[in-house]
């Protein structure tokens, strides 16, 4: 069982603290923003007011004129101030009751063109991003507008400012002063209603900013309603996939114990065939089922992303195709690698022994001597027909070698990446196995021949085709045969080789059984003694080398010392 991790416990324990924390710094908030929401309504009432009875004041003048002109004025002017009523209103409404009015009259309008259904179809999709993201784009909005508001707000204190001051000029004239009253009112209107405005947008940053959780609350928010809602949606389908991939595929070794394709043997084309195509069906089968599940929990959003996920496969696996279909050639043992041959993989020789998306293959002489690869590196290679006589590796453990770089010893370990070879006296060399086999080890445990080469002197000329091979080949089985026994020494044979420079040359062949691969060095040591011995009993002159010098004179013989004879 693992144990939680110190993070996570201080995590928990400050997590009441945080929680127990947040309401108190929060709980003056709901006074200061009642109180500007209050502020908010008293300022706007009066507006409303204003603009009812200007709207009033233009109806009346409306019903007096005459003229076409002045009656299409007035008609905008009444829409506008209708306009400015009815947003006023909705204001008040929205700040007293704390719901905006369009969010609830708010109606999805019908898709009606082949773009309008594809974004209905990824609508579920659209809408939880648009969820995640309605807090901070209302708050940019809310932001805008109130710096929209003020910039209108100062735009008209300058307009009131300045007609003030043309008021205050005496020499101004009543008729110019009428219409710069009239103008200074309007421009009056135009700065209540933004500092109005102000107001009611300020009220609502202070109710979102009131009703915004803390990250903290966020986060733990989003998480509960993520494993209670699409969390436990998504669990529910990666278990029916499992559970529905594992049944499947268990329903088919039933199968296969009974299908008349898969025999015991090397497997045919056909039950090749029918294994792949039920990996391909259970797969399928089992995206269905999480797709069910989704579909029969309502989960719209987790519904269409799985949709669109499957489609990019699809799409994509488009340009991936081609080397898939040479995997499946592989598989199906059409390909370069065919299962019961044999293969070389990293100067290694291997038996096929399965095929499929992961490959296996063995080598029964190596320790640990089992390789899986997977099918699109075993496709890179190709395999041969082996013969049954033919190894699978030129050792075993406790065999005797002699290696290309004259290394003599026994082999104590050998697996698919290292051969340990231990050399007389007890020192160990390691080659990677590929270098091993590079060097052409000769294998001493399954027999070896041990040749040796000795000389006599030529004053046994007379004898030395004759008597001498049979006295060195009897002298020599019989010591050898005491020594080793006669099991072990399979064949022994002395022949006259050659008449060399300073003496007669014979050469012992020695041929042996693999218990003896221990003593290799030995026995040669053995042999040029037992010769020597040989030569002692029987009085015969072993030659060194003598050097002649030919002159004007008669030959001059020098022997190896320097003394002329």
């Amino acid at each position: 069982m693992h144990r939680p991790r110190p993070i996570f416990l201080l995590f928990a324990l400050l997590l009441p603290l945080i929680g127990a924390i947040t309401p108190l710094s929060a709980q003056d908030e709901p006074a200061n923003t009642d109180g500007k929401n209050l502020e908010a309504l008293r300022s706007t009432l009066p507006l409303i007011q204003r603009e009812e009875a200007s709207l009033q004041t233009l109806r009346e003048r409306l019903k007096e004129t005459a003229s076409d002109v002045e009656r299409e004025k007035l008609e905008a002017e009444i829409a506008a101030v209708r306009n400015r009523i009815d947003e006023l209103r909705d204001n008040f409404r929205t700040l007293a009751s704390g719901v905006d009015e369009d969010v609830y009259f708010d109606e999805p309008e019908k898709s009606t063109t082949i773009n309008d259904q594809v974004q209905e179809i990824v609508q579920p999709l659209l809408d939880e991003l648009r969820d995640a993201t309605s807090a901070p784009r209302e708050m940019e909005q809310l932001r805008d507008a109130l710096g929209e508001a003020r910039e209108r707000r100062e735009l008209a204190e300058n307009a009131v400012g300045r007609l003030e001051g043309l008021l205050r000029d005496e020499g101004l004239g009543e008729a110019i002063a009428a219409q710069v009253r009239e103008t200074r009112d309007l421009w009056q209107e135009r700065l209540d209603e933004a500092v109005g405005r102000i107001a009611v947008i300020e009220a609502k940053i202070a109710e979102r900013d009131r009703n915004t959780p803390t990250i903290l609350e966020s986060v733990s928010n989003g998480l509960s309603s993520f494993w209670k809602s699409r969390g436990l949606n998504l669990l529910l389908a990666v278990a029916a996939f499992i559970v529905t991939f594992l049944l499947l595929r268990r329903l088919y070794r039933l199968f296969q114990r009974v299908s008349p394709f898969h025999r015991k043997g090397e497997p045919r084309f056909t039950a090749r065939l029918i294994n792949l195509l039920a990996v391909g069906v259970a797969v399928i089968v089992a995206i269905a089922a999480a797709l069910v599940v989704f579909y029969l929990r309502g989960d719209w959003l987790l519904l269409t992303v799985s949709a669109i996920i499957l489609a990019g496969i699809v799409i994509a696996s488009r340009n991936s195709l081609p080397p898939y279909i040479d995997q499946i050639r592989t598989i199906l043992n059409l390909g370069p690698v065919r299962e019961g041959e044999r293969l070389v993989h990293d100067g290694v020789p291997w038996r096929v022994d399965r095929l499929g998306v992961y490959c296996r293959f063995s080598n029964p002489l190596l320790g640990g001597g089992t390789l899986r690869l997977p099918i699109r590196v075993v496709n890179d290679l190709y395999s041969r027909p082996c013969d049954k006589k033919e190894p699978w590796f030129p050792t075993k453990e406790n065999d005797w070698v002699i290696l290309g770089d004259e290394t003599y010893g026994k082999v104590i370990h050998q697996t698919p990446e290292r051969v340990t070879v231990l050399r007389l006296g007890g020192s160990r060399k390691t080659y990677p196995t590929a270098d091993f086999l590079s060097l052409s080890p000769e294998n001493l445990s399954t027999g070896f021949r041990v040749s040796s080469v000795f000389g006599i002197d030529y004053a046994h000329q007379e004898i030395c085709t004759g008597d001498v091979p049979l006295i060195f080949s009897a002298r020599l089985e019989k010591e050898l045969i005491d020594k080793f026994g006669h099991e072990v020494l399979h064949n022994l044979n002395v022949e006259f080789s050659a008449a060399g420079a300073s003496s007669l040359d014979y050469t012992v062949l020695a041929d042996f059984t693999g218990e003896a691969a221990s003593r290799y060095n030995a026995i040669q040591r053995l042999l040029q003694k037992l010769c020597v011995d040989v030569c002692n009993e029987r009085g015969w002159t072993i030659p060194f080398t003598q050097i002649t010098v030919h002159q004007a004179d008669p030959a001059i013989t020098v022997d190896a010392t320097g003394e002329r004879s």
